[in-house]
């Protein structure tokens, strides 16, 4: 359990870090935990069927699609969340780029 706290504060200190870019924006990290748990049971539940639903185009694209739908994620997560805006698209597929990496990290861990 102790474990699992561990990897949430550290992926919404990832969140928090991708406030450095501009164009991305968290209100505080409170928000960030939010976020990172959202992102979790999206990833969890949801992912999955959407990366079932596009084996055809991440085979065309050699898995690159996968960022494609990150970012979508990403910014889905920002519509529902007021608190976490996303400016522009440069800096939200960069933010995705960076989640993913952290995030397969974390998963790992």
């Amino acid at each position: 359990m102790i474990k699992l706290f561990i990897k949430w504060v550290i992926f919404a200190l990832i969140i928090m870090g991708t406030c450095y870019l501009p164009g991305i924006n968290v209100e505080n990290f409170k928000y960030a935990l939010i976020i990172a748990a959202v992102i979790t049971l999206i990833n969890m539940f949801i992912k999955p069927i959407i990366k079932l639903a596009a084996i055809p185009i991440n085979l065309m694209t050699f898995g690159l699609f996968n960022l494609i739908i990150n970012f979508g994620i990403l910014y889905a997560v920002s519509y529902f969340i007021p608190q976490y805006h996303i400016d522009n698209l440069i800096s939200g597929f960069i933010a995705s780029l960076v989640i993913a990496v952290a995030y397969t990290m974390l998963k790992k861990a």
